[in-house]
């Protein structure tokens, strides 16, 4: 039974019986529909009229049967178009009357759906390949929207339309743009029984010659057709005749429709009669007078012709067109040349042309001169045209109706006018942006413009200062724009006062600096909008900066502002907006200074400090206002503060951002209680403690919840996420302390894409229906957790997964056959999977990202596996593979980390990519020529390249050195030998593009990958020696090190002096070689050097004193070389260095070695502060280095002494010979007789 309408409008009165009303039903959308319905009876109805309070009676009572809202069958017809699109309404589509969902609007009379808007512009291309459901057909779920009068379903990606006998009779608006109905016969599918139809949009198509024929049939189906638009299809002019037979058309649109001339366009002057509105732009109409053959259309008020190449003839013609209204005649390459030789041949605008649009054209300052005959033109755009220097305004003086004027992007410095002219009264709106606007001249031009409202004077490097006070003419002024202009001071603020009637002020992006000046900000009682955002201000608010009290949106953020502002900001009292982003303002986390506010919802105030109150006692305030978005992702200098209490009495919070704010105490689960309608709750590092709670009631809004980063215990909720969070699409937990297994409920959430469970104490196994049949989950992380069990049963079920982290557990099993056509990025290292890499990898073909590392994984790897196009990142080290590496068929892959297996060797070409960044084979068992090797990553931007630990043997190439790009080379612990190139030297050792590297695990798109995109595990690591110590650099600081590693080989010759020039290195390892000769002198100049090992050669000469001027130098060894002569000056790094960096060295003297270079030098003997005469065993007072100082020296005194006398005398000598002789030989018998005797006869016995 249906109730029909029920009254109408007259006389209103308020009596008891609409009380009566108001009480007895309460005012829900049903309910409102009611009265509305019967509203009219209880305006016209007389209390004392019984008959009038029957009829309300049975029209409340009847209309119980019509409630405002959907019926359930139109309901689940949504609910079922909604699933078909991969949900992308789901949190718009909330509660069982679909009338008050969003995109959706309904008859009042009926309760019925009338408008309906599907455009999908983020569904994404695949959208229909998951589900079968909607598969890109409309089918006859829509049927059921029998009061359907408008339906978008623009970039919904529709292809055609089942059959639908009963069709959408009401239909009167249809947008099909933006799909893939390239024929006339997809298209002819969708408008059976669409009799109603008045509006038909077909834009972006791809329809072609081969839709002219199904265009008449077409015109039979909707007859009553008004607006039709099928613009961007190339139809040609072959279309028109067809077109003609829509008789009833008002608006026709044919933008870049690929038309070349005016065949066929005169035709439609006779059948079109009642069109008003044609747009032929961007098309080539340059041999034709387009114009001429539009004449007929007596009724067109609105005509684009923009880039038609419009000839001199057709521009003539425009004349004719007598009711013209709009016109648009941009880049047309027009002049005010052409339209004076047309004045002078009779031309004529249409005297009633209101907009006219000639930008981006050629005309010149004498424009002006050239629009005569507009009386009634009220807007101008000239904007992109030749317009420069001073510019003559007087011209405008004959636009007597003229309100907007567009001078946007021309070379204009300043306005003049002629003697006499006063003013140009009418202007209400000024557009000068990207000008060069002269800002000592701007003050004089201005007064002739006083009626002027808007002015926008953005994107201009101002010539000469500018001051608010160059503005005070306007006394009309309500809004001012100078966005992303330079040259302005924070002087310009100073006579700020003198805009009284301005109502919004934007500089944002003008790089002022400096302080805000205390002017009369007070006086600015109309300002509703204040813009300030991404300058340089510093210090404080001024004093002044009170009183605004019309003040709605205020934006401050990315400045360096600094202190409270709670003085400013209680006189502004309208305050609906706040910014504060990314300053140094110090926000009171009671939120004390808004508390005489009434009208704030919007907070956004990140990266600011937050402090505790002076007065405790601020912490318990209630708040008159209710907030939207609360965003306060701060840093702290307490260990905790206490969680603002103000919240408690908030209840229409949408977004809440306190991430790093380190608030103390429990979870706040009341937040989610409170607030129904969130749809975020960022609440990431804040140190909240206890179980993360779901609220007792549905959040259908929620889309995003981040409680990672805190100390949440506990387990995971077990049952009722996915009632409680139905349209939930991120959520992160990660780095807390949650134990227990992950819930199965997770597979019924179908909207979750995002999902972080990583670094807790998850255990169990994986589920396998982590995610449900059709679920959209893209991101799942659970890595650094306790799980364990097979992994590919779970990645098996997941087919939309992009990306996959489930390093540092401890799964196992073997990698076999699954299906995951969407994955991008697989990390599954550091678990204990066994078995070889099998082909199937082969089959990911969009797999940018693959970490296997550290497993048990073994055999050789693949052909299929190296073939894959968008791979980008590859680690598979500390793995069992072996055999030959197979060549390398990508060539967009960039990091290879092959470490620690047991490759054997190189194949022919292995490495072909032409983007390899990172190349680490190290510790393995390769002993291929290196050579080869070389000569293949000449192509590549080779950054890093890590060859130590394995077998290469030979010289080190010179072709090396073409590594141009090259700042790490590990090439130790190998078998090379001879010399080193000395080309090295020359190279530059240095990253000039770290983004290049990716540093930050930003891949940057290249050919036609799939990149652009930052995945966590593709940030560049290389794990390198340096101060004797092994270190991994990954992420941003890899960029600050660079280094050559050559030792543990058998490299000799002398180290090239050219080594000097590598003024960027940090490291440099030469130690365990050959190397002989002396130390360069050119090392000094390694500035940046931090570790130098020379140790283990055969370097002789001395240590150039010049390197103790190398100021950061950590480490230094020379240890176990011949060299000689004294060690370099204590000072510096080099007080740091002992006796290890010099050992091994006989003929080395000076500190710190004990060997003196002098020796007439005493060293001062330095008794230890812990060293007592009375101990026994240290009561010495002999200076036992003084002594064997001394003892040498005499003894080698002697010897000389006597050396030089037996040389002297003959007589002393053959005395000295005779004696020496006779000792030896009584010596000899002795031994002979006593010793040599025993010994025999103990042999004999």
């Amino acid at each position: 039974m249906q109730a029909g309408r029920c009254g109408d409008g007259g006389a209103e009165e308020k009596g008891s019986i609409g009380l009566w009303v108001l009480e007895m039903r309460s005012v829900g959308p049903g309910d409102r529909a009611r009265l509305v319905l019967c509203g009219g009876l209880i305006k016209k109805m007389k209390s004392s009229n019984k008959s009038e309070m029957i009829r309300l009676w049975i029209c409340l009572v009847g209309a119980e049967v019509v409630v405002f809202s959907c019926g359930k069958e139109e309901r689940e017809a949504l609910l079922s178009l909604n699933s078909g699109l991969r949900f992308p309404f789901s949190w718009e589509w909330e509660g069982t009357d679909c009338c008050q969902w969003k995109r959706v609007e309904c008859n009042a009379t009926t309760g019925r759906v009338a408008k309906l808007d599907l455009s999908c512009w983020y569904c994404g291309s695949t959208a229909y390949e998951m589900d079968p459901y909607f598969s890109g057909y409309l089918n006859s779920d829509f049927a059921v929207f029998k009061d359907l009068k408008s339906l978008n379903l623009s970039n919904s990606m529709i292809v055609g339309c089942a059959d639908n006998d009963e069709g959408l009779k009401n239909l009167e608006v249809l947008d099909l743009s933006y799909n893939d109905l390239n024929n006339g016969a997809k298209i002819l599918s969708c408008l059976d029984g669409l009799s109603s139809l008045k509006s038909l949009y077909l834009a972006f198509n791809s329809l072609d010659a081969s839709s002219l024929h199904d265009f008449e049939t077409l015109s039979s189906k909707v007859r009553n057709l008004e607006v039709l638009d099928i613009s961007y299809n190339p139809l040609t002019n072959e279309i028109l005749p067809f077109i003609g037979r829509f008789s009833s058309l008002k608006e026709l649109y044919l933008a870049r429709t690929k038309l070349d001339s005016d065949l066929h366009i005169q035709g439609l002057s006779s059948t079109l009669m009642n069109l008003e509105v044609l747009d032929l732009s961007e098309n080539n109409f340059n041999d034709s007078d387009i114009a001429y053959a539009l004449s007929g259309l007596s009724s067109l008020k609105s005509l684009s012709l923009e880039d038609i190449q419009l000839t001199r003839k057709s521009i003539f013609s425009i004349s004719k067109l007598s009711s013209l209204e709009i016109l648009d005649l941009a880049r047309n390459q027009l002049n005010e040349s052409i339209l004076w030789r047309l004045g002078n041949d009779g031309f004529t605008w249409p005297t009633g042309l209101q907009v006219l649009r000639l930008n981006g054209n050629r005309f010149l300052n004498k424009v002006f001169s050239s629009l005569t005959g507009l009386p009634s033109l009220k807007s101008l755009d000239l904007s992109n045209n030749q317009l420069e220097g001073a510019l003559d305004i007087s011209g405008l003086s004959i636009l007597t109706s003229l309100k907007i004027l567009d001078l946007r992007f021309n070379q204009i410095n300043n306005f003049v006018v002629h003697r006499g002219l006063q003013s140009i009264s009418t202007l209400d709106v000024l557009a000068l942006d990207g000008n060069a606007i002269d800002g000592k001249k701007l003050s004089k031009s201005l007064p002739t413009l006083p009626s002027l409202k808007v002015l926008s004077l953005t994107q201009i490097p101002f010539k000469g200062a500018i001051i608010a006070r160059d503005f005070r003419d306007l006394k009309n002024l309500e809004r001012l724009v100078l966005d992303g202009s330079s040259n302005l001071e924070s002087e310009f603020f100073e006579s700020i006062g003198d805009l009284t009637s301005l109502k919004v002020l934007s500089l944002s992006e003008c790089d002022i600096n400096g302080t805000l000046p205390a002017a009369d900000w007070f006086k600015l009682k109309k300002l509703e909008e204040l813009n300030l955002i991404f300058n340089k201000f510093e210090g404080p608010l001024p004093a002044t900066f009170v009183n605004m009290t019309s003040l709605r949106i205020l934006e401050l953020s990315q400045n360096n502002f600094i202190g409270n502002f709670a003085s400013n900001l209680a006189s502004l009292t309208s305050l609906v907006y706040f910014g504060f982003k990314e300053n140094q303002f110090e926000v009171p986390i009671s939120f004390a200074p808004f508390a005489n506010h009434s009208n704030l919802k919007f907070i956004y105030g990140e990266g600011n400090k937050v402090i505790m109150d002076s007065q405790p006692f601020l912490q318990t305030w209630i708040p008159k206002f209710q907030l939207q978005v609360l965003s306060l992702s701060s840093t702290t200098e307490a260990n905790s503060i206490p969680f603002p209490n103000f919240l408690l009495y908030q209840y229409n919070i949408t977004s809440l951002d306190f991430t790093s704010c380190l608030l103390e105490g429990e979870f706040p689960h009341w937040l989610l209680e409170n607030n129904t309608q969130l749809t975020e709750i960022l609440l990431r590092n804040c140190s909240f403690t206890g179980n993360f709670q779901l609220p007792s009631r549905p959040l259908p809004k929620i889309r995003k919840i981040d409680v990672s980063d805190n100390i949440i215990t506990g387990q995971l909720f077990s049952s009722n996420i996915s009632s409680i969070f139905p349209n939930l699409q991120f959520l992160n937990m990660s780095i807390n302390d949650i134990q227990g297994s992950i819930p199965h409920e997770f597979s019924q959430m179908h909207l979750l894409d995002t999902l972080d469970l990583s670094y807790n104490n998850l255990s169990g196994e994986i589920p396998k229906n982590i995610s449900g049949y059709r679920s959209q989950l893209k991101y799942l992380k659970l890595s650094n957790n306790k799980l364990h069990g097979p992994v590919f049963p779970t990645l098996s079920s997941l087919k939309n997964l992009e990306e996959v982290y489930f390093d540092g557990n401890s799964l196992s099993g073997s990698i076999y056959r699954f299906s995951a056509a969407s994955l991008m990025a697989l990390d599954i290292s550091n678990n204990h999977l066994v078995g070889k890499l099998p082909s199937v990898i082969g089959n990911l073909s969009k797999l940018v990202v693959l970490s296997l590392s550290n497993n048990d994984l073994g055999g050789p790897i693949s052909t299929r596996f190296v073939e894959l196009e968008d791979l980008a990142y590859l680690d598979i080290s500390q793995n069992n593979f072996s055999g030959l590496l197979p060549s390398f068929a990508n060539p967009f892959l960039r990091f290879i980390h092959m470490s620690n297996n047991m490759f054997t060797g190189l194949s022919k070409s292995t490495f072909n990519s032409s983007s390899l960044v990172i190349l680490d084979l190290s510790y393995n068992k390769i002993t291929s020529n290196i050579q080869d090797t070389i000569l293949e990553l000449e192509k590549s931007p080779l950054h890093i390249l890590i060859l130590k630990g394995n077998h290469f043997s030979g010289h080190i190439p010179q072709q090396l050195c073409q590594l141009k790009e090259l700042f790490i080379l590990d090439l130790s612990c190998n078998n090379f030998s001879g010399l080193v190139p000395n080309c090295l030297g020359k190279m530059p050792f240095e990253i000039d593009n770290s983004a290049a590297l990716g540093i930050d695990g930003v891949l940057p798109a290249t050919g036609y990958s799939r990149w652009g995109k930052s995945f966590p595990i593709a940030k560049a690591k290389v794990n390198f020696t340096t101060k004797k110590r092994s270190y991994t650099y990954k992420g941003y600081i890899l960029a600050y090190m660079s280094g050559i590693d050559l030792s543990n080989n058998k490299l000799n010759g002398n180290i090239p002096s050219e080594f000097g020039k590598l003024t960027r290195i940090r490291t440099l390892n030469l130690s365990h070689n050959d190397f002989n000769g002396q130390i360069p002198a050119s090392f000094s100049n390694l500035v940046q050097i931090e570790s130098l090992d020379l140790s283990s050669n055969k370097l002789t000469g001395q240590i150039p004193p010049q390197l103790s001027e190398l100021s950061f130098l950590a480490v230094f060894s020379v240890a176990h070389n011949n060299l000689s002569g004294e060690t370099p000056e204590r000072k510096g790094q080099f007080i740091t260095f002992d006796e290890s960096s010099y050992e091994g060295n006989p003929f080395l003297c000076g500190p710190p070695l004990p060997k003196s270079c002098n020796p007439d030098y005493r060293q001062p003997h330095v008794i230890p502060s812990n060293t007592s005469y009375t101990d026994g065993e240290n009561c010495s007072f002999v200076d036992m280095f003084a002594f064997w100082i001394c003892f040498g020296v005499s003894y080698t005194s002697v010897l000389l002494v006597i050396a030089a006398t037996l040389y002297i005398n003959p007589y002393w000598r053959r005395t000295w010979f005779y004696y020496i002789e006779l000792v030896c030989t009584n010596c000899y018998y002795f031994l002979e007789d006593h010793i040599l005797l025993k010994f025999s006869n103990c042999t004999t016995s």
